[in-house]
């Protein structure tokens, strides 16, 4: 039997979304952000936003009679990737394409700070992952780099975000109306695959290209 966990205060009420679910012995909570009781973000970046996460999720937990020694998984979402890619970035420069493709696809990143890198290993994750990885980095930047994988909580990697993007972006197009009528007006027509175009530069209106002369 379904049972909702309800929390005072419950951020989720106003949303009719329940902050978890128990199912026998099971409770699976729902994403907590780092968000105060009147469910605004809080200030202080990702440290003190994910302080508070954690303590939302502690209070889910044990208003579902449970705690953070009972959890069996965490899945954490950063929104921020920009230092990790910049790792990326590098490894692209130095043309390792081998190497780039499984960073992209099977680091799950959990931390990053300059020399050290967290993260849940995706499954299928060659075993010599780390030792690449690190060895290249020590090579390119001078500086050894502890590369640490964890059994758990890393966010998407970059290629399963990809993955998630491009099935967002195909759901949305099928439930357009104009595409659902194409389709329906040629059964067996599918779509093949969805690409962002370029959005072109638009000059401000009113604004003239041609230099201002004087009378």
């Amino acid at each position: 039997m379904l049972e909702r966990v309800m929390t005072n205060p419950d951020n989720y009420e106003p949303y009719l979304l329940s902050q978890g679910i128990k199912f026998g012995n099971l409770l699976f909570v729902s994403g907590q952000a780092g968000a105060d009781d009147d469910g605004r973000i809080v200030g202080g970046g990702f440290r003190a936003q994910g302080e508070r996460a954690f303590a939302n999720l502690q209070r889910v937990l044990e208003a579902g009679g449970s705690s953070f020694r009972d959890v069996i998984k965490v899945t954490i979402f950063v929104t921020d990737m920009s230092h990790f890619e910049d790792v990326i970035a590098l490894i692209d420069q130095k043309r390792d394409i081998s190497l780039r493709l499984d960073v992209e696809r099977f680091m799950r990143p959990i931390a990053f700070r300059p020399g050290v890198i967290e993260f849940e290993p995706a499954p299928g994750a060659p075993n010599n992952l780390i030792q690449r990885l690190a060895g290249r980095l020590k090579e390119w930047t001078g500086t050894p780099w502890l590369i640490a994988a964890q059994g758990g909580g890393g966010a998407e990697s970059l290629w399963e975000k990809q993955k998630r993007e491009e099935r967002e972006a195909r759901q949305k197009i099928e439930q357009d109306p104009f595409v659902r009528a194409v389709m329906e007006a040629f059964p067996g027509a599918e779509i093949v695959s969805v690409r962002a175009l370029p959005q072109p530069d638009v000059q401000p209106a009113g604004e003239d290209e041609t230099d201002n002369e004087e009378d």
